[in-house]
């Protein structure tokens, strides 16, 4: 039988936007935790129709749960509370953790923790990354927010980029938010006694005021399409074939298997591309690539021209 949950469980939820790295950090972060015992509950947000983040936590066995083509602060809010209250009853964890997706409004999501009886809100951490945040921190109405409704700023990729660069983000970020400290994640960890228990009175105060997050896909014209193709396709041509997409596509994330049989994880931001293994045992019969941008449509992404490229560069 299911013992009782008798207090509220700690709840802290991971903001950033596309491709800042929120999911290595979490799963990093995860891992520590799961060493000392501690029962945490990973609830993943995804704009796109497909989460090819999940294999990552799969392979660490991590418990998670997945809500997908939407945001958990707008279009999901109903399938958030009845995720949330399912984990509850049937774990009764000690902490859970939440990672909104790249397009989501923080505040919101803070808002709906605090109107839960069952949750207490313990952090709101953004995640920037240190290599394109001057790239899109004016195109986004979502990535200001990030970075106006936190507890907590990290700076994720820092092993990528000299010390003025650095300095530039910070000066970027200053003029958005002038109080929450801004920590370093060096190759993607923290430490989680620097993450938990920073809910600060700044936070709170600014979640009082009055905060419309309802149309702000629309503001930011963020959109995404998923594209699926059999075969094997060398990292050369798929690269080639990145460098013609247009601008406005920011984001892609993929599985994909590659010419030496090798089934592989895809990941662009902006204009840089890596690829890594999957996790064991990632099994799949397509390929798989998820594009999230500005205007995609207006921009001439058409996904049915675009699964005809990927299928003449298959062999």
């Amino acid at each position: 039988m299911q013992a009782m949950q008798s207090t509220t469980i700690p709840t802290t939820v991971f903001t950033g936007f596309l491709g800042s790295g929120k999911t290595t950090i979490i799963a990093n972060m995860i891992g520590q935790l799961q060493q000392s015992g501690t029962q945490v509950i990973y609830i993943k947000n995804e704009i796109g129709a497909e989460n090819i983040d999940a294999e990552i936590m799969r392979g660490k066995s991590i418990i998670s749960r997945e809500l997908l083509n939407g945001c958990i602060c707008c279009t999901l809010v109903g399938p958030f509370i009845t995720s949330i209250n399912e984990v509850i009853e049937q774990y009764a964890p000690d902490r859970i953790i939440i990672e909104a997706s790249g397009a989501a409004d923080p505040a919101a999501i803070a808002l709906m923790i605090d109107g839960h009886p069952k949750l207490e809100r313990d952090g709101v951490i953004s995640i920037i990354d240190v290599i394109n945040f001057s790239g899109y921190k004016d195109l986004s109405t979502t990535a200001r927010n990030q970075t106006k409704f936190t507890d907590l700023i990290v700076f994720n990729k820092v092993e990528q980029v000299d010390l003025e660069q650095k300095r530039r983000v910070v000066g970027y970020v200053r003029e958005l938010n002038a109080t929450s400290p801004i920590i370093e994640a060096p190759n993607g960890t923290l430490d989680p006694n620097l993450v938990f228990g920073v809910t600060s009175t700044e936070l709170t105060t600014l979640l009082a005021r009055p905060h419309d997050h309802s149309h702000h896909l629309m503001q930011d014209c963020l959109e995404s399409i998923t594209l699926t193709f059999p075969g094997q396709i060398s990292e050369e041509e798929l690269l080639s074939w990145i460098a013609t997409l247009p601008n406005g596509v920011f984001r892609i994330k993929g599985i994909v298997k590659t010419s030496n049989d090798e089934t592989q994880m895809l990941n662009t931001v902006g204009t840089r591309t890596t690829f890594s293994p999957c996790p064991p045992n990632t099994e799949r019969d397509k390929n798989s690539l998820v594009l999230i941008g500005f205007k995609l449509e207006a921009i001439g992404i058409d996904a049915v021209a675009l699964t005809a490229q990927l299928d003449e560069l298959t062999q």
